[in-house]
C-alpha cells in the first residue's frame, strides 16, 4: 500500500509541474505496469496458496526499487532548476574548510585502501536484499514489517531527493577531481553498477547511511547476528560514501540525522496501514 501511495503522490507530483510529455508518459506507464502487477499478485495469493507466490508479492516492492529511484533524477528539477550542489559544496567548506571528497583520496591513495572501501560500497547494493532474505529465513515472524519499515524509508528518502536534488561530489567535480582510482575487482564491480544503475540524484542526506543505520537497528532488534555482520560493513560506508565521492561529508552526517526520523515515520506508516486493513475486514459482510 506504501508503493502505490508513493506511486500516486509522484504522479501527481509530475503533472502538476509539468514535468515534460515524455517523462510524464514514462511515469504513468511505469504506474500502471508497477500497479498492475501488485493486483495480479494479490489476485494470486488469494485463488493460489503457493509459497513462491507468497514471496514474490513480499518482495515484490524491493525488487522495484532500483527502477523507482531512477526516477528521482527525472523528477528532481521541477521546483528547482538547477541542482543544489553549489549550496552543499559551500556547507562542507564552511564546516570543514575544505572538501573531504577530494583529500581524503587524495591523502590515501593506496590500493589495499582503496579496494577494501570499494568492497564496503559494493556490500550496500547487496544489503538490501540481503536482509530481507535474512528476516525471511530466520525471522520470519518479523519480515513483514522488516520489509515494510526499508521500503517506506527508502520512498521517503526518495521524496527528500526529488524536493532537494543533489548529484554529488561525483557528478558535480569534473576532471580529476571527479576521478576515482582503479584499485581492483571491487572498484570494477562498483563502476559497473554506477554506470548501470547510478543516477545524477539522490546525494542529501546519504541514503547509503541512513538506510544502514535503520539496518543495523531492525537487526539488533530482531536478529542480532545481522547486527554483527552488518556493523563493520556500515563503518566501511560511512568511510567510502566519501572517499569514492558519492557524497559529501555533510552528507553522511544528514544520513546519520535523519536515519532516527525516517524510521519513526516509517513506523507509524506501519501502524496506520495495519488499522485501515483491519477496519476494512472489519466492515466486510459476513
Amino acid at each position: 500500500m506504501v508503493t502505490a501511495i508513493y506511486l500516486l503522490i509522484t504522479a501527481i507530483y509530475a503533472v502538476v509541474f509539468v514535468a515534460g510529455a515524455n517523462t510524464i508518459t514514462t511515469i504513468l506507464m511505469n504506474r500502471i505496469l508497477i500497479l498492475s502487477v501488485i493486483v495480479l499478485l494479490i489476485l494470486a495469493n488469494m485463488k493460489w496458496d503457493r509459497p513462491w507466490l507468497k514471496f514474490l508479492h513480499l518482495f515484490f516492492p524491493i525488487f522495484i526499487l532500483p527502477l523507482i529511484y531512477g526516477e528521482t533524477a527525472s523528477l528532481n528539477h521541477l521546483i528547482f532548476s538547477e541542482n543544489l550542489d553549489p549550496v552543499v559544496y559551500n556547507w562542507e567548506q564552511y564546516v570543514f574548510g575544505f572538501q573531504p571528497s577530494l583529500e581524503f583520496s587524495n591523502r590515501f591513495p593506496q590500493r589495499w585502501f582503496s579496494e577494501m572501501l570499494h568492497f564496503g560500497y559494493f556490500s550496500y547494493y547487496l544489503m538490501t536484499i540481503s536482509m530481507a532474505l535474512a528476516f525471511f529465513i530466520f525471522a520470519r515472524v518479523s519480515v513483514h514489517y522488516v520489509i515494510h519499515i526499508t521500503v517506506c524509508s527508502f520512498l521517503i528518502y526518495y521524496l527528500i531527493f526529488i524536493l532537494f536534488p543533489v548529484v554529488g561530489p561525483q557528478f558535480y567535480f569534473t576532471g580529476a577531481d571527479a576521478a576515482i582510482a582503479d584499485s581492483g575487482l571491487f572498484s570494477k564491480a562498483v563502476r559497473l553498477i554506477q554506470l548501470y544503475g547510478e543516477h545524477p540524484t539522490g546525494a542529501f542526506p546519504s541514503s547509503h547511511v541512513g538506510m544502514v543505520l535503520i539496518f543495523l537497528y531492525l537487526g539488533w532488534r530482531y536478529l542480532r547476528t545481522l547486527f554483527w555482520v552488518m556493523l563493520p560493513l556500515f563503518i566501511l560506508i560511512l568511510l567510502a560514501t566519501v572517499y569514492l565521492k558519492a557524497h559529501y561529508a555533510v552528507d553522511v552526517f544528514a544520513g546519520l540525522l535523519s536515519a532516527p526520523l525516517v524510521f519513526i515515520c516509517s513506523h507509524h506508516l506501519y501502524g496506520l496501514v495495519n488499522k485501515l486493513l483491519i477496519n476494512q475486514k472489519s466492515h466486510k459482510p459476513a
